[in-house]
Order: C-alpha cells, then sequence, then structure tokens
C-alpha cells in the first residue's frame, strides 16, 4: 500500500499563501508588515524617523531603519495585548499575554539599542571631526608662524649672532692716549 505524501505548494500563489500558514503574531516574522497593517503608516513612520535623525551615511539609515521596525513592532505587540483582553474572561489573561509583553519589551529595547548606537557612532564621528580640526588648526598656526618669521626675516635681513662683541684688531691696539692716525688724502 503506497500513501501520498504532500511536497507542498507547487505555484507562486499557493508557496506565498502556505507561508503564512504559521504566522500568528508576526513579532518574529522576517516580514515587518502583516495583514491588516497600512503600509502608508509604517512608511509615515520610518520616514519621520529618517526626516528627524538626518542619517549621513548607510550605517546610520540602517540603525534609523531599525529604529522604525523594532517601534513598529512594540506598538503590534501592545495592540495584540490590548485585542487579547478584551477577548478575554473578566480577571483572566490570556494565554498569549506573556508572550505579546516580552515581544513588546524585546523591541523596546531594541529600539534604545539602536538609538544608543546612533548616538555612540555621531559622537565618535564628531570626536573624530574635532580632533582633524585641532590638529589642522595647529598646522594652519605653525605654517603661519612659520611664515610670520620668514616675513620678518626678509623685512629686518638676519638676526644678530649671539655670540660676544669682538673688537677690531686696529681698535683694540689704541689706547686711550695713544695718537689715532688718520689716513691722509
Amino acid at each position: 500500500m503506497t500513501t501520498n505524501k504532500s511536497t507542498g505548494p507547487r505555484t507562486e500563489s499557493g508557496k506565498a499563501i502556505s507561508s503564512q500558514n504559521a504566522l500568528r503574531h508576526g513579532l518574529a516574522s522576517s516580514t515587518i508588515l502583516i495583514p491588516g497593517e497600512d503600509p502608508e503608516q509604517f512608511a509615515a513612520l520610518q520616514d519621520g524617523l529618517l526626516t528627524q535623525y538626518k542619517p549621513k551615511d548607510l550605517t546610520e539609515e540602517l540603525l534609523v531603519t531599525d529604529m522604525a521596525k523594532h517601534h513598529w513592532l512594540k506598538d503590534r505587540a501592545l495592540r495584540l495585548q490590548g485585542e487579547a483582553l478584551a477577548l478575554a474572561k473578566p480577571g483572566e489573561l490570556p494565554a498569549t499575554f506573556a508572550v505579546l509583553l516580552r515581544y513588546q519589551t524585546a523591541n523596546e529595547r531594541a529600539f534604545h539599542k539602536a538609538l544608543t548606537a546612533l548616538q555612540a557612532l555621531r559622537k565618535q564621528k564628531q570626536a573624530k571631526e574635532t580632533d582633524e580640526l585641532q590638529f589642522l588648526s595647529k598646522l594652519r598656526k605653525k605654517a603661519a608662524d612659520k611664515a610670520i618669521d620668514e616675513d620678518n626675516a626678509y623685512i629686518m635681513g638676519p638676526m644678530p649672532d649671539d655670540q660676544p662683541y669682538q673688537e677690531d684688531d686696529e681698535l683694540s691696539n689704541l689706547t686711550p692716549d695713544s695718537p689715532r692716525q688718520h689716513a691722509q688724502m
């Protein structure tokens, strides 16, 4: 006796439907939006965060996008908690409440972790830029000081050495009583 075992859906539409079989709340799903959620609301949230934080590179953009995703999933967990409580008997917690609360907390932490990483990255970049500006400022000051020294040397001529004054041989042989010889013309 042979038994026929299903090999699963074969068409693309069948595969798409089948991929959602285990989807209960979508909080552990690889897709951000689940049926019933408005893509425009998620896009507005993401655009708002991108506008607020104005990412300057790909890493910052990924962190802001993660913030949007985790905020969205936290809100979904809160919404599902409210729906579960509304359907539960008075005074009882629904069986799914603990799981939803865990997802809410995990997504809140993930949001704040992405925000902290973004802030740390920006602080690190700012410190690096400050160090570079200070370094460039010191180089400019050294160059300006050198240019001033060169200008002064050109204007004033060579500076006298720090050696003691030496008299001419002819003048050193003269004594106060000796007559000076004058060159005759």
